[in-house]
């Protein structure tokens, strides 16, 4: 593994695991601390889908350091390994959906220190010229307790109601804020319409949805949400077009069950930071809603988390609170971006059972709000 500086990136040629050494992870810890020395490095378990997780055993010269023990590293080992093929072209070596990884980094290193919010601390963040093209260091959140959900099983109402507990802390703060617009210094962040994201879905995501929606259990699923795939594209493209609307805030961007975890004292947080864009609040709150609870349990308690939601943005002193009935309808539009989503999802990613019980949330939520009529 060769480190160097090179401009505002790091020239990083990182082909496994055993290439995170002592003498590696010294140096990229000193951006952190910069006393910092690493004497030990033991892989643990490790992880590849779209990005690598590797798990790794660290001792220290200084026994007392604050450093944990355990460290979560993210990064990409050489290519994207054993998806379909428009995986391997648009998500590794630099391809076009390398957008994420990007724009997660940049969130770690330049957002998250300001955050006060549970999710992973992170000691390293940076964009990596070469292969890899990015680098994370953080934490590992299981020294805390934390375990994440079973996406199949979904949440409990009280797990969700603390997600959006989670999610208000994420908003408020830049609820309508000017750093968020255009020329603003948050303009970085992806944009529902214009974004570097949303070309990506137009140049080929949509082309893989349609292709991995030919999976006999997706297929029936889009015929469950009562529509076709060019109804759902259309209904995509209208909802941007309405999340993109003031009053915009910072949001997650992808909180599905997968993507948050729970510890011990009832509080949740939020993992992987990759989708994270300015919008409006509907496309946080609708996903994380819809994707976490069976479908019996939303439609007793949606209205209710809703507006535990909204009280706690006024409870935090957001004054463009939208009201009851025009949050009920932003979040019935909310389904066709998890429907889309969660189709695009290919099935070697997680399961084909996690992606038929998150997908069929929905399918099911589009059909019973009114999804497609509202954005038709």
């Amino acid at each position: 593994m060769r480190i160097a500086m090179t401009g505002q990136a790091l020239r990083v040629m990182l082909q496994s695991a055993d290439d995170v050494t002592p003498d590696v992870l010294t140096s990229l810890l000193r951006r952190h601390d910069p006393d910092v020395a690493v004497t030990g490095v033991t892989v643990g378990h490790t992880w590849q889908g779209t990005t690598s997780h590797l798990h790794f055993d660290v001792t220290y010269a200084d026994p007392n350091t604050r450093l944990p023990q355990r460290l979560f590293v993210k990064t990409q080992l050489s290519t994207v390994h054993e998806l379909p093929e428009a995986f391997d072209e648009s998500l590794s070596e630099g391809g076009g959906g390398t957008v994420l990884y990007d724009d997660e980094t940049r969130f770690y290193r330049d957002l998250r220190p300001d955050l006060d919010v549970e999710t992973m601390t992170t000691y390293f963040a940076e964009h990596l010229d070469g292969p890899s093209q990015f680098l994370i260091i953080g934490e590992d959140i299981t020294l805390r307790g934390a375990q994440v959900p079973d996406a199949v099983a979904g949440l409990s109402v009280e797990q969700v109601d603390a997600l959006l507990a989670t999610l208000s802390r994420v908003h408020a703060p830049f609820w309508g804020s000017p750093r968020l617009a255009d020329g603003g210094d948050l303009s970085w962040l992806q944009h529902p319409v214009t974004g570097g994201f949303a070309a990506f879905l137009r140049d080929n995501g949509f082309a893989i949805i349609r292709a991995l929606i030919e999976a006999p259990y997706k297929k029936a699923l889009l015929d469950a949400a009562g529509t076709d795939m060019d109804a759902m594209e259309a209904a995509f493209w209208r909802l941007q077009e309405r999340v993109a609307r003031d009053p915009i805030t910072l949001l997650h961007g992808d909180p599905h069950p997968r993507n948050t975890y729970a510890l011990p004292n009832g509080q949740m947080g939020v993992l992987d930071w990759q989708l994270v864009r300015r919008g409006s609040w509907s496309h946080d709150v609708g996903y994380a809603l819809i994707g976490a609870l069976s479908p019996e349990l939303r439609r007793a308690h949606e209205r209710e988390l809703l507006d535990n939601y909204r009280g706690r943005l006024l409870d935090a002193g957001v004054t463009s609170v939208p009201d009851r009935e025009a949050m009920w309808t932003a979040f019935r539009q909310s389904p066709a971006w998890g429907f889309c989503m969660w189709a695009i999802a290919p099935d070697q990613m997680y399961s084909v059972e996690v992606v038929n019980a998150v997908l069929s949330r929905f399918a099911e939520a589009y059909l019973d709000l009114g999804t497609g009529k509202l954005l038709s």
